[in-house]
């Protein structure tokens, strides 16, 4: 009965807070405890403490689990569990401290109790963090107080919430009632990267009030610390004024006077400047004049860029520092350049040319130096090498380079010289001539025999001296024959062309041969020339085949794979009917001769048997004799007449007129070559259904090659008559006849009583 009535209580607690799980009538019995989510404390931009109470119910025998649910935004769809501990200072009472939250965004959390598989929730709160604001600076610190400078500090006591991301300092002169220094005054930016949050300024007035305040920038804005003041000490740092002389395109002339030294002696001098800067110190570019006493000063400032402007003071250093003068400005002139031609070389012998080139300049441009500047090493020769000066007046340089280098390549560049330098022309190269060996050619080996053989040479160039010597010389072992190592044979007479025979020479030998020829330089070797002697014999021939076979005419074809060492003097080939193995001397064999230059030659056939067996050799015939190849043999084959088909056109017949239309069916050959049709045309009759050329009315007519179709318009025929007409056609197998078709012509003048005319009608009889 207890069992029951327990039951009654939990299923509707169950029903209504959905907290308590299902579980076996053993298990302990839950109920959730009462929750109050509290407000959160101690917000900052980046944290806030989150707390809540928690009654148990008095009849839980299980201790619930604690934790708040947290969430960005103001619900708790994506909500993460954060562990609650309990406060000791206040009973039931629980705290979680959140951390790392954004500046000014909105959250949210509920306290919640975790009791077997139920979790009962808390109210939701909102809340939302600090917002961010701008950094806030410490006062600012002057120390190292000195005529033109001090060293500022400070510190950045809140960044706002925000990463700072500029820090520096501004300052300006000191005035009464005037607004404390923004950053729209003088600035001093310090690296986020420094560790200390501070700066040395050094561009301060001797003896002046200024007021400073450190600034720090953020996402929220700038802020600034406390304004402070502070005085400059007397000014004890020379004094100077500067002024300025010549100016040309890289170069100015600028002159300084110390007015005093401060009550200290001067340790250096000069003069700063730059491009950029308005105000240029030695930290930019300077050039340092003296480092002992004295009043004035000058200095020639060169390695400036034309066409540029410049912001230049004087300077002195004593041991309290630096002192300035006026600051000058001043542009550099127009650079005087001059333009140069590449130049042309001229007259160039073995050891000696003229160079030629032609200046170009602006008007008011005077060049003090011209000339040639040359150099077998440098592809860019300059002044600094070997060069000619051309002395005389005017824009235009010619000058001729003497003692060179025979045979030297060389390079060349024009130059002039100007106030603001010295300009160049592109380099130009040119080869000097030179003497050396002669160079000789074998143009060809004629003669080739057995014992025998000519060669043919040219001295193509003597390489500037007189040939003293020239000939051949051979070898059948090396590849290089040499005068000093092999035969040699010298060549008499004068001129460039020689032939020289070699005689008792080896059958059947590889020779390497060449030309030379001597100067006092040396001598000059052709390339190498090879050649074979021969060991004649007959001829061989080879791959005998018939290429074309026809009806009475047919196509050969075989290759002379070796002449025998001999030329050939007549190649053909021999055929019959009846000799099997044809030869030339043979009976019953008729011979034809190959016009034929290459060793693969042909010869035409002609006048053959129709559907005949032939038999057929090649040959081919030298100063040893005549060869034969292998014999074959070739069946040709056989042609007809010309086959045709006639027709009337249709609604053409009169009564003295008809139009034929014809077409050459076949050319009357076996398919392998086309037979010239030499004739077409129509014949007629009254009398026959076979008309022939030689017996009956014909005419001749224009064949369409394309088509091969033919029409002729048939004249002077009777009225209303039968007629057999046949097309014909002639090849070289004679004439060639179509079936017959027959017409009747019309009336002249037909009467009432006449009979209808009968249609044409075509028999088909051969």
């Amino acid at each position: 009965m207890k069992i029951n009535q327990i039951k009654n209580v939990v299923l509707p607690l169950l029903l209504l807070f959905c907290l308590i799980g299902c579980s076996e009538d053993k298990e302990p019995q839950t109920y959730p405890p009462t929750l109050v989510t509290n407000s959160a404390a101690e917000l900052t931009r980046f944290e806030a403490l989150l707390s809540g109470s928690v009654v148990p119910h008095a009849n839980s025998v299980v201790k619930a689990e604690v934790f708040f649910l947290f969430a960005k935004g103001n619900t708790l769809v994506d909500a993460e569990e954060f562990t609650a501990t309990p406060d000791n200072t206040t009973e039931g009472r629980y705290v979680c401290t959140i951390d790392g939250l954004t500046p000014g965004n909105e959250y949210c959390y509920s306290i919640c109790a975790r009791s077997g598989g139920s979790i009962a929730k808390g109210e939701v709160i909102k809340f939302e963090t600090l917002s961010s604001t701008a950094p806030v600076p410490a006062a600012t610190i002057a120390t190292n107080i000195n005529e033109n400078g001090a060293l500022l500090s400070s510190d950045i006591t809140d960044n706002g919430g925000q990463n700072v991301t500029q820090r520096g300092f501004a300052y300006k002169v000191y005035q009464e009632g005037m607004p404390e220094p923004t950053t729209s005054d003088k600035t001093r930016s310090v690296s986020l990267e420094a560790e200390t949050f501070s700066v040395q300024i050094s561009d301060l007035q001797a003896k002046t009030k200024y007021i400073v305040r450190a600034f720090a920038i953020n996402k929220a804005g700038t802020g600034y610390g406390e304004a402070v003041t502070f005085t400059t000490e007397e000014l004890k740092i020379p004094q100077l004024t500067c002024s300025m002389g010549t100016v040309t395109a890289f170069a100015a002339t600028p002159s300084a006077t110390v007015s005093t030294n401060g009550g200290f002696k001067l340790t250096e001098y000069g003069f700063c400047w730059s491009t950029e800067s308005q105000v240029p110190t030695i930290e930019n570019l300077k050039t340092v004049t003296g480092n002992s006493e004295t009043a004035n000063f000058s200095e020639v400032i060169e390695d400036l860029n034309p066409e540029t402007t410049y912001y230049l003071r004087a300077y002195a250093t004593n041991e309290k520092g630096t002192g300035y003068s006026n600051i000058l400005t001043f542009k550099t002139e127009q650079k005087q350049v001059a333009t140069l031609t590449k130049p042309e070389a001229s007259k160039i012998e073995v050891t000696s040319a003229t160079l030629s080139s032609t200046i170009t300049v602006p008007s008011g441009v005077e060049v003090t130096e011209k000339g040639i500047c040359y150099s077998i090493f440098s592809t860019k020769p300059a002044t600094d090498g070997q060069h000619t000066v051309d002395s005389s007046q005017g824009n235009a340089i010619s000058v001729n380079l003497k003692d060179l280098n025979e045979g030297a390549t060389y390079y060349a560049t024009a130059y002039a010289t100007t106030r603001d330098g010295t300009f160049y022309s592109e380099a130009t190269q040119f080869t000097l001539g030179r003497t050396y060996e002669p160079t000789v050619a074998i143009s060809e080996v004629t003669g080739v025999g057995e014992t025998e053989a000519t060669v043919n040479a040219t001295i193509k160039t003597d390489g500037g001296r007189d040939i003293t010597e020239k000939g051949i010389c051979w070898s059948s072992t090396s590849s290089t024959p040499t005068l000093e190592n092999d035969a040699f044979m010298k060549a008499e007479g004068t001129g460039n062309n020689f032939s020289l025979k070699l005689t008792s020479l080896t059958k059947g030998q590889k020779y390497y041969v060449r030309a030379y020829a001597k100067n006092v330089n040396g001598t000059g070797y052709s390339p190498a020339f090879e050649f074979t002697t021969a060991l004649t014999k007959v001829p061989e021939v080879v791959n005998m085949a018939m290429t074309a076979v026809h009806d009475d005419h047919s196509t050969a074809q075989a290759v002379i794979s070796d002449k025998g060492g001999l030329e050939i003097t007549e190649k053909g080939f021999v055929y019959s009917t009846t000799v099997v193995s044809p030869t030339i001397d043979a009976e019953g064999v008729l011979k034809v001769i190959s016009k034929s230059t290459d060793d693969t030659f042909t010869a035409e056939l002609t006048g053959l048997t129709y559907q005949k067996r032939y038999y057929i050799c090649a040959y081919a015939t030298n100063a040893k004799g005549t060869s034969y190849s292998s014999a074959t043999n070739f069946f040709t084959s056989t042609s007809s007449t010309p086959n045709t088909n006639a027709s009337v056109k249709e609604g053409s017949i009169g009564s003295t007129t008809a139009t034929m239309e014809g077409k050459i069916a076949s050319d009357g050959g076996d398919g392998s070559e086309e037979l010239e049709i030499s004739e077409v045309g129509f014949c007629w009759s009254e009398n026959t259904s076979e008309p022939t050329i030689d017996k009956d009315s014909h005419v001749k007519a224009t064949l369409d090659k394309e088509s091969k179709t033919f029409t002729v318009n048939l004249t002077g025929l009777k009225a209303y008559t039968y007629y057999y007409v046949r097309a014909y056609a002639k090849n070289k197998n004679g004439v060639g006849y179509s079936y017959y078709t027959t017409f009747r012509t019309e009336r002249t003048t037909p009467g009432g009583d006449d009979n209808v005319p009968p249609g044409t009608t075509t028999k088909s009889v051969k």
